[in-house]
Formats: C-alpha cells, structure tokens, sequence
C-alpha cells in the first residue's frame, strides 16, 4: 500500500485502489473542460444576440432613447446621394447630436464621404447650433463650407458627405440670424 492511499484508507475508513482515484480525477477533469467550454459558448452567443440587437439606423425617424424627452425639432433627408436614405426620411433631434458614419451617433448616415464623428448639433439658449468636428470632407450650411460653431434657423440646410438635412423647427424667424452670422464666418 502506498503512502496516499495509506492516507486515504485512514481518512476514508476504507481502501481506494489507485485506479478508482484516477478515475475520478479524470472524470473530474472532464467536468471542469465541459463547464469551462459551456461559458466560452454562452459568452459568444451573448456577445452575437447583443450584437444583433443593435439594428443599423432604418429610414424611418430613430426613437428617442428617453421616453419623456419630446423632440426639439427635425432634420429631414433633402438630398441623399448613394446612401440608403430617402429624401423624406426625417430624424428627430434632442439637446445634442452627433451626426457621421460610426454607429454610436445619434444620427448614423451610412455615407462613404462622411467622417465617423462628422458634426455636432447643440441647443443652447434657445438657438439650435452646428460644429464640424474636424470632418475630412467639412460640413456645409447652406451649401457654405463651415470653420466654426454656426447658429442655425428653421429651413436650413446642412451638407454632410453626400447627405443634405433640412432643419425644421418650426421658428422661421431666426433665419435672418444665421444669413449674417454665414457672411461672417466665411
């Protein structure tokens, strides 16, 4: 008798031959390669069911992700170019938008010419405002290229890529506002 299963014998009460012990230490080995393979296989098939959740950006208007949050406006699809989108196809806008092609914008628009963090809408003080975020192809206002944070008035036109979007707010008396402010930028 070896010294192990000398052990064994006095903790068990009774003899364990070598063999069985092997046994269940396979066995055992077996059971740890089975649950460490069930979570390798649960965890891709998490990762694949959240993926497929995130659903590409329809032509129809994108939900708000706030339930309480009214829109504060919309751009609407002008000119879509060789993209997917419509002309029509209308989104609603919040506090802060982000516009370009990488999926965590608010606004994805699926165009090869537009940056993945293209541009930037805010509405501060009551006035609705346009930033290029150092896009490679700019961003237009009214067909004017951009350097600066813009204000914007109901009716005008953004040009990012090959995508133009027409503001709509239903405030048609700032337009004056932006007119001046473009002539200044330039």
């Amino acid at each position: 008798m070896s010294r192990f299963t000398q052990i064994l014998y006095d903790y068990l009460g009774y003899d364990v031959s070598l063999e069985w012990i092997l046994l269940a230490l396979r066995l055992l080995a077996v059971v740890v390669l089975y649950a460490f393979l069930a979570v390798i296989i649960y965890v891709i098939w998490r990762d694949l069911r959240s993926a497929a959740m995130i659903k590409p950006q329809s032509s129809e208007t994108p939900p708000l992700t706030d339930e309480s949050v009214t829109p504060l406006g919309r751009l609407r699809v002008v000119s879509s170019g060789d993209t997917p989108l419509q002309p029509g196809d209308a989104f609603d806008l919040r506090t802060h938008v982000t516009l370009g092609r990488a999926p965590d914008n608010h606004i994805v628009l699926p165009d090869t010419y537009t940056s993945a963090y293209h541009a930037r809408l805010d509405r501060r003080d009551g006035e609705w405002w346009l930033t290029d975020l150092d896009s490679r192809n700019g961003t237009r206002l009214n067909e004017v290229p951009i350097t600066k944070p813009v204000p914007l008035a109901d009716g005008d036109v953004i040009g990012v890529g090959q995508v133009e979007l027409r503001l709509e707010t239903g405030d048609r008396d700032q337009r004056r506002k932006t007119q001046w402010n473009l002539s200044n930028s330039a």
